[in-house]
């Protein structure tokens, strides 16, 4: 195992533990957000924050994958560092100040497309885009250059900073753009703490000037995150809120928001790190990319797994619990986009191969034929049945997508085996979680939910021993690595694995 991926999983515990801040801090201000605004307010924040996504990908240009990529080259030769964050920033800010200008002519025409008061919390919302766009910028700096102890404490006091922020705007009957400013605003002072900080510990020396070479990465990502919005955010909102209304766009957006916040929560964290850590081995050596990809869903599946099945089981619970009884509608769906939203780690790793193997316009057509299967059944189906009508895209456009990534990865690289077994052990030792199915009814109330998941987080490591899901490459990373108690936890997960 190489020093860079020992480096990586090392790194991996302090990325999860500013994930983790973020994400309970994150799902703290979800609830007060959904049980504080009216179905119908909730809707047109909705579809705002899907609209100021579409925007965020446009402004960023590719820029952070373009830190992610080449940041660790240039570190690891002392040359440019520096130079690349700064070229990306002013990108950035070249097109926010343009998307701004923008939404500030078309208020008047974004009330009328969707004929309810938006155009004013839209035009709000990207002018406090710049916080978000900024710490974004560093996050990726810290990650591609490992800094995920100084990330962690940043993610932290951002989370608490929003839930306090939120919880004061909307007690101050702020609305949409309050809870816009709470978000933003912590990010913005953050991030320049963040820049400061990269000021000091990046290589400041000239470096070449490669604008070009980044562009020419870049520039097909960016497209790449367009269209990946399209398929893998609730774009579906948008067509809710024009269609239909915006309380259906609400009801859609808590069924989506839900188990992607959980499901992504791991991937997100691993995803920079893992990229990282790749680009310096395939750099060194490229016949290891198969290698690496194996790595990679090992990692992804242990996380997600259990996630999966959980939410699959017991999301509408949590859906009534999280946001109350009059949110319930939203259960039913939350269920179904657990497990579909799970397909869609088939094709990740493969991604991330496509990507080191920078084959961004295969990436490209990848992404293209999926958003155009995703809208164009949304927009055959939405229209006339509604919610119902925007599960079907989703499931259709995740579903092909692991076979087309691994069918490209086949024809540029060669095969690239998929772990089976231990990724079937996975399932085995998360499939324990169904036994808990009749707790159902006593499980309705905050207390009784929570009994619910630690009974279901025991279950679990208790079958990931039994069952053996880890074995000896597991055992060298974990070894290798300067994971906390690694000790502790490589007696608990590896039961008699040395002759496996």
């Amino acid at each position: 195992m190489s020093g860079t991926l020992a480096k990586a999983s090392s790194a991996v515990p302090w990325s999860l533990l500013a994930k983790a801040l973020r994400f309970g801090f994150s799902l703290g201000a979800s609830m007060l957000v959904v049980r504080l605004l009216s179905a119908e307010v909730y809707g047109e924040l909705a579809i705002v924050r899907t609209a100021l996504a579409f925007a965020a990908a446009i402004i960023g240009l590719g820029m952070g994958n373009a830190i992610l990529r080449y940041l660790p080259e240039r570190e690891s030769s002392g040359a440019g560092s520096l130079r690349l964050l700064r070229f990306c920033g002013l990108l950035q800010a070249a097109g926010w100040v343009l998307f701004v200008a923008l939404a500030f002519g078309l208020r008047g025409t974004i009330d009328a497309l969707y004929g309810t008061p938006i155009g004013t919390p839209l035009l709000a919302g990207l002018a406090l885009l710049s916080g978000n766009l900024l710490f974004s910028l560093a996050m990726n700096a810290l990650n591609a250059t490992f800094q995920t102890k100084r990330l962690a404490f940043l993610q932290g006091f951002l989370s608490v900073a929003i839930l306090l922020l939120t919880w004061g705007a909307l007690r101050a009957g702020w609305g949409v753009i309050g809870v816009l400013a709470a978000t933003s605003v912590p990010h913005l002072l953050l991030g320049l703490v963040a820049v400061a900080l990269l000021r000091k510990s990046l290589a400041a020396r000239p470096g070449p000037r490669e604008g070009s070479r980044i562009a020419r990465y870049a520039l097909p990502l960016l497209a790449i995150e367009i269209l990946n919005l399209v398929t893998w955010r609730q774009s579906e909102t948008l067509l809710l809120g024009y269609f239909r209304s915006a309380a259906e766009a609400g009801i859609f957006d808590i069924a989506y928001r839900l188990p992607q916040l959980l499901l992504e929560f791991v991937p997100e964290t691993i995803w920079p790190l893992v990229l990282a850590a790749f680009v310096e081995v395939y750099t060194r050596d490229r016949a290891r990319l198969a290698e690496m990809t194996r790595h990679y869903f090992r990692l992804l599946f242990l996380l997600v797994t259990p996630i999966t099945i959980f939410g699959a089981f017991y999301g509408d619970l949590l859906v009534r619990v999280l946001y109350g009884p009059e949110r319930a509608a939203s259960g039913p769906y939350a269920q179904i986009l657990f497990v579909i939203f799970h397909v869609s780690f088939f094709g990740t790793p493969y991604s991330m191969a496509l990507y080191l193997l920078e084959k961004t316009g295969v990436n490209l057509a990848l992404s293209a034929l999926f958003a155009a299967v995703n809208l164009g059944v949304d927009l055959l189906l939405i229209p006339r049945y509604g919610l119902p009508g925007a599960i079907p895209g989703v499931a259709l456009a995740v579903g092909i997508s692991p076979f087309l990534r691994g069918w490209a990865v086949r024809k540029y690289h060669g095969p690239i085996g998929v772990p089976w077994r231990f990724l079937g052990r996975c399932y085995l030792a998360s499939a324990v979680l169904v036994l808990l199915w009749p707790a159902r009814p006593y499980a309705g109330s905050p207390s009784g939910f929570l009994a619910l998941l630690v009974a279901a987080v025991v279950l679990f490591a208790i079958a990931v021993r039994f069952v053996g899901v880890f074995g000896p490459e597991e055992r060298a990373l974990l070894e290798r690595s300067n994971a906390p108690g690694k000790r502790l936890l490589a007696r608990w997960l590896f039961r008699n694995n040395d002759q496996r």
